[in-house]
């Protein structure tokens, strides 16, 4: 596993479908609910994308800054990039394919999620899934709960960023939000 520091200089949208749940719900195969979201996204919407294409897994509106709080996770597909004021940005970046607009007018429950730029503190792993994310998740823990950490948490926006797209095995950079 590796860390580092990121700087992100756009926004990236996304679409996809949505759960809330919370870090105690998650341990209990009987109230977990991201197994079934991702589930339900490879099925109902993977087979729209580009071979390839990158997946998002995006946790927003945190209820508290701890592990007991509420949390949304939108396991989706990215949209386009809006670059922050006074940067440019590549223009392709901002047109919607065809298979996102199939994939997003297939589907009622499809929610966006914006991911701001700024500062993350990226965590890499590379493996089969569901574990690396898991381990990705467990070492972000470990740094942030480490009363010695130079960085702290903002709990605005979290995402997985799932390279090329494999969700069975590859590469998954964690990115969390840090001040």
């Amino acid at each position: 596993m590796t860390s580092q520091i990121k700087e992100l200089s756009e926004v990236i949208v996304c679409k996809g479908i949505s759960v809330r749940t919370t870090n105690n719900a998650e341990i209990s195969h009987d109230t977990a609910k991201l197994g079934r979201l991702w589930q339900k996204f490879y099925q109902n919407h993977v087979e729209h994308l580009s071979e390839g294409e990158d997946i998002y897994g995006v946790y927003n509106n945190y209820e508290s800054d701890d592990l007991v709080g509420a949390f949304d996770v939108v396991a989706s597909w990215k949209v386009k990039s809006e670059p922050v004021e006074g940067q440019d940005s590549d223009e392709d970046s901002n047109v919607l394919s065809a298979a996102n607009i199939l994939s997003a007018a297939h589907s009622s429950d499809v929610v966006t999620a914006t991911i701001p730029a700024g500062k993350y503190m990226v965590f890499t792993e590379e493996g089969r899934m569901p574990n690396t994310v898991m381990n990705a998740w467990e070492k972000a823990w470990t740094y942030f709960n480490d009363p010695s950490s130079e960085h702290t948490r903002t709990y605005n926006v979290d995402f997985e960023h799932y390279i090329g797209g494999n969700l069975e095995y590859g590469q998954v950079d964690l990115y969390i939000g840090i001040e």
